[in-house]
């Protein structure tokens, strides 16, 4: 476990804008994690993952200078997200997401393999303007205000996109189990 070095976030923010390799090591420490796990969710492939997350810190400590917020982890995020965008544009991913490891992440029930290959299908039926801040919203538990300032989209927008998304997701069951799409 590394050595915790600053009290806040403030110090922190102002250790990174000074290029300070503790901060930096201290901001690994804290995010590194995190940032891989959501990457690996959307792009379905671990050395992907690994590289943007590689990426990501490589920009927090070449652009700290330029951070005009004081959420640090809002910041992070919507790095990680704008380099998993540009990774999708590039076409080098066929696949923006699966829940191939969902259980593990954040269930804690089993399973079966159909229904891991059935989530595995109806999140990649998803748009990836809904994708994203579904996962945001419902694997990474952020709040919409935080979607709201990594995906830089108001807050209304955001909860609509994540609505439409849900909904296309029960659509996309519906269909694929025969059953007549009820509302509830």
């Amino acid at each position: 476990m590394a050595k915790v070095l600053y009290k806040n976030t403030e110090e922190l923010l102002e250790g990174l804008k000074k290029k300070d390799n503790g901060a930096f090591k201290e901001v690994m420490y804290l995010y590194k994690n995190k940032i891989y796990n959501y990457l690996k969710f959307l792009v379905n492939n671990d050395e992907v993952a690994e590289e943007l997350t590689q990426d990501t810190f490589v920009k927090v400590y070449f652009k700290a200078y330029s951070i005009h917020t004081n959420n640090l982890s809002t910041w992070i995020y919507k790095i990680a997200t704008n380099l998993a965008r540009s990774e999708f544009r590039k076409k080098r991913i066929r696949c923006f997401f699966s829940l191939s490891d969902v259980e593990n992440y954040c269930f804690s029930y089993e399973t079966s393999i159909e229904d891991q290959e059935l989530l595995k299908h109806l999140m990649s039926t998803l748009q990836e303007k809904y994708r994203i801040p579904v996962i945001m919203k419902e694997i990474d538990n952020f709040t919409f205000e935080d979607i709201s300032n990594i995906l830089n989209k108001p807050i209304g927008t955001v909860k609509t996109l994540v609505f439409r998304g849900k909904n296309q997701l029960k659509e996309n069951l519906y269909k694929l189990i025969g059953e007549k799409n009820e509302k509830y």
